[in-house]
This record gives C-alpha cells, sequence and structure tokens, in this order.
C-alpha cells in the first residue's frame, strides 16, 4: 500500500497500544476475531519476529482455528471455517517482490474480497496495494531492550465498516489493558 494512497483513503486512525508480553498479543488478537467479518483485509506490517504471525495465531485461535503456522514458503494457506461464514485466509509475501503480486501472479486476494468469503491476513502487507475499502491496517514496532517481548501495534481502518468494528475492538482493548495494569 502506497504510503499516499493511506493517506489520502485514511477513513481512522488510532493511538499505539504498547504491550510488554506475548499473552497480551493473544488479548489483541482475541479481541479483534470478534469483530472480522468476510470480505475484510488485514494488512500487517513488521519486521522480522515482530509478530505478525503470531497476531494471525492469536486472532485464529480465538476462531477455533487451530496449528496456524507462517506460510511463507506456500504463500497463502486458506483455513476452512464453514460455521462463520467465511475462510480464514493467511498469506505471507516475504519471499515475493512488489514486480510478482498483482493481476499476473496466482493469488486470489481479490477474489476472496470480492466474493466477501474470507477475512484475508497478508503478512508484509506493504509488498501488496491493498484495497481502499474493509482493511485494517496493523503496524507492529518491536521496543527491544530490555523486554525483547515488548511491541506496539499501530491501528488504521480504511472503509466505514472497517472504521467502525475497529473502533469498537479498539475501545475494548484499551480497557482490557486498562484492567490489567491495575492488577499489576
Amino acid at each position: 500500500m502506497a504510503e499516499s494512497a493511506v493517506k489520502d483513503d485514511l477513513t481512522c486512525g488510532f493511538p499505539d497500544i504498547s504491550v510488554d508480553a506475548e499473552d497480551e498479543t493473544e488479548i489483541i488478537g482475541g479481541i479483534l476475531a470478534a469483530e472480522i467479518y468476510g470480505g475484510l483485509a488485514v494488512v500487517l506490517t513488521g519486521p522480522l519476529g515482530s509478530g505478525k504471525t503470531a497476531l494471525v495465531r492469536a486472532v485464529a485461535g480465538a476462531l477455533g482455528i487451530k496449528s496456524v503456522k507462517s506460510p511463507t514458503f506456500t504463500t497463502e494457506t486458506v483455513h476452512r471455517t464453514s460455521a462463520l461464514g467465511f475462510d480464514l485466509v493467511h498469506a505471507d509475501l516475504y519471499r515475493l517482490d512488489s514486480r510478482q503480486i498483482g493481476l499476473d501472479t496466482e493469488l486470489q486476494f481479490e477474489e476472496y474480497l470480492s466474493e466477501r468469503r474470507a477475512v484475508l491476513f497478508v503478512e508484509w502487507g506493504e509488498r501488496w496495494n491493498a484495497p481502499r475499502t474493509d482493511c485494517w491496517r496493523v503496524d507492529i514496532y518491536l521496543h527491544g531492550q530490555p523486554n525483547p517481548d515488548a511491541r506496539r501495534f499501530g491501528f488504521r481502518a480504511f472503509g466505514e465498516e472497517a472504521a467502525r468494528r475497529l473502533a469498537s475492538a479498539y475501545g475494548r482493548m484499551i480497557d482490557a489493558f486498562a484492567e490489567s495494569r491495575r492488577r499489576c
């Protein structure tokens, strides 16, 4: 997604959320799972080891999907979820360069989204020209030392329904972390 397109088409963005442990990434994933829907693209960005796959695994786990692994070598994995009314497609574009991602590839991203039969999670999503609506962008940043598990998540939404649902999830994330930090 080109940076200029992001700024022009952004429906809403939220202040970053910092987490200190992997179980807090699982909380974020569980909350996001309650708001995803068929036709939504979730673009994940961040350096190697930032937790993109961990976040997808947390969302999938909350939906009852087990054994989610990074599809780096297969480009995409479709997890069938007939009970939900849509499938979860997990794609990883790390091994593809931007010239390989487009109409000439075998990727069916647009088909999944247009038919609203899947929610699409795309790791290394900055390499894909994501749709301008029904899209969340989740940027994951590493905090580094002294806590290697510390992360910062940035959330942006493109499209009205995507914005409404992400706003709902974001509010629950803020409440969940405020509550958990009060107990410490």
